[in-house]
């Protein structure tokens, strides 16, 4: 949910790290000696091109720390290798929950800018997408991902909450009672439709499947709207190519993004506690978008 540039002390120590592991299974061997490029990685994880013998890799490592911010590596395993069958994402070579050693194919197209999410004929491209992966049978092995949880659990070691934070937790209570209300079957989800996670090479591919899960579809949709702030008209272009939505699910869908924004502020504050209070920061930012959201579902201690 948020990226950081690498150090070099990062590249020196798990330059060597990936190597060691490449080398520690078969199927991954012959790979250990090509050329390593760092690549920019997400906050639970450091990445790299690899390039072999003609062919070019995705090789990720996965911080210690992945899951105390809600990283299952065994569910994206299994994830991941169902989205890839799917044709959804890349070809998997290598994936060790254990270790968080992810190899595969590499995609030389070039990822999604914040303006392609603008882009009708890239919704209408995006929300098919979508709709594949949430009409897959859910697979063996991928875990439940419930937002309701995820706050629960996020919210736990934050420091002493503020009158703000007793708002908008109570704000989320009656988000999250409305949108479970519907009792929408499980699908197999995403939950994090940034567009740098959508790689275009003339098809879409969607890459780091870290959060996804087993979950209420709803989420990737609002998901996706909320983090790139589309309005009615590119709403309701990406929502009729995606046509999976049913009334009650349409009656809720702002409630959805607001908990989607929710879970994405408490990840900030956990993630980055010395500074989630500073103005103009991601946490700032989306606490005042919470608090002034004017949407009545959420904030009837606003009316």
């Amino acid at each position: 949910m948020g990226e950081r540039p690498p150090s070099p002390e990062d590249a020196d120590v798990d330059e060597t790290s990936v190597r060691v592991q490449l080398r520690s299974r078969p199927a991954t061997l012959p790979l250990a000696g090509g050329v390593l490029t760092r690549v920019e990685g997400g906050l639970s994880n450091f990445a790299w091109k690899l390039e072999t013998a003609g062919a070019a890799w995705f090789v990720r490592l996965g911080r210690p720390d992945a899951a105390r911010l809600g990283v299952d590596r065994a569910s994206e395993c299994a994830l991941l290798g169902a989205a890839s069958r799917a044709g959804i994402a890349p070809e998997v070579l290598a994936c060790e929950p254990a270790t968080g050693l992810l190899v595969t194919r590499f995609v030389e197209g070039r990822p999604w800018a914040a303006e392609d999410a603008q882009n009708d004929e890239n919704l209408r491209r995006l929300a098919e997408r979508l709709r594949l992966l949430h009409a897959l049978p859910v697979a063996s092995g991928v875990a439940e991902v419930s937002y309701a949880e995820q706050a629960r659990r996020l919210a736990q070691d934050l420091p002493e909450p503020t009158a703000r934070d007793e708002v908008l937790r109570e704000r989320a209570i009656r988000a999250f009672a409305l949108i479970e209300a519907r009792h929408r079957p499980p699908a197999m989800c995403h939950h994090d439709l940034h567009h740098l996670n959508i790689l275009d090479d003339g098809r879409l591919w969607l890459v780091d499947w870290e959060y996804g899960g087993r979950g209420d579809p709803l989420y990737d949709v609002a998901g996706f709207l909320t983090l790139h702030g589309l309005g009615p008209a590119p709403t309701a272009t990406f929502l009729g190519s995606y046509g999976l939505l049913a009334p009650a699910d349409l009656a809720v869908l702002d409630a959805a993004r607001w908990a989607f924004d929710y879970v994405q502020w408490l990840w900030y504050r956990r993630r980055f506690p010395s500074d989630a209070e500073a103005e103009g920061g991601s946490a700032w930012r989306l606490a005042q978008r919470l608090l002034h959201c004017d949407n009545p579902s959420v904030d009837r201690d606003q009316g």
